[in-house]
């Protein structure tokens, strides 16, 4: 049995002169404090990445549906503002039978600035609840006279058109910024 053993214990350092591993003894030896803390720390990186990832994917994702409900009132808004008679597209109403169009209007030809008197309250998402649970959206409009004929005075009665910007405004919860979305359309008289 010596013989066995020294030849092993020969062995043995002949491989570590030669730079190679005992895979026995060293499978064997465990991790070094370091060599965790190493593993630790890369991890810990990893993970913490994946969080801030995550957090922007929230973000943007509210941004997108904020956005994508803010275009669909705006294209509301175009189309119902399409049911007003051509000349009263810029004039102050008060007394429409339709609420929703409700609206002030001041300025001087050939732009006109209008706000309605109403905002449009949409049921939201369960993480992005304001204290009413609804996102509020605003919305106003600029009547534009245009000038086709091209003679440099931009009159409906003469031109028959009028271009309208509608804008629809939000408070993004998670950017805490105001954001907004504008659709133009331009309306002719018929």
């Amino acid at each position: 049995m010596r013989i066995s053993a020294g030849h092993n214990a020969g062995q043995k350092l002949k491989n570590a002169r030669a730079g190679r591993l005992d895979i026995a003894n060293w499978a064997n030896r465990g991790f070094s404090l370091v060599e965790v803390l190493v593993a630790m720390t890369i991890l810990a990186v990893g993970i913490l990445g994946i969080a801030t990832l995550t957090g922007t994917a929230l973000k943007t994702s509210s941004y997108s549906q904020a956005l994508t409900q803010a275009v669909n009132i705006a294209e509301n808004r175009l189309e119902a503002l399409r049911s007003v008679p051509f000349d009263n597209l810029e004039l102050t109403d008060n007394l429409t039978a339709r609420t929703d169009l409700l609206r002030a209007c001041a300025g001087a030809a050939p732009t006109f600035n209008c706000v309605p008197t109403n905002t449009i309250d949409v049921q939201w998402s369960a993480t992005d609840f304001t204290a009413t649970g609804k996102m509020r959206f605003t919305w106003t409009y600029v009547v534009t006279y245009l000038d086709i004929d091209g003679n440099g005075v931009a009159a409906p009665s003469s031109d028959g058109a009028k271009r309208v910007d509608v804008t629809v405004a939000w408070t993004d919860l998670l950017w805490h910024a105001t954001k907004n979305v504008r659709l133009t359309t331009i309306i002719t008289r018929r």
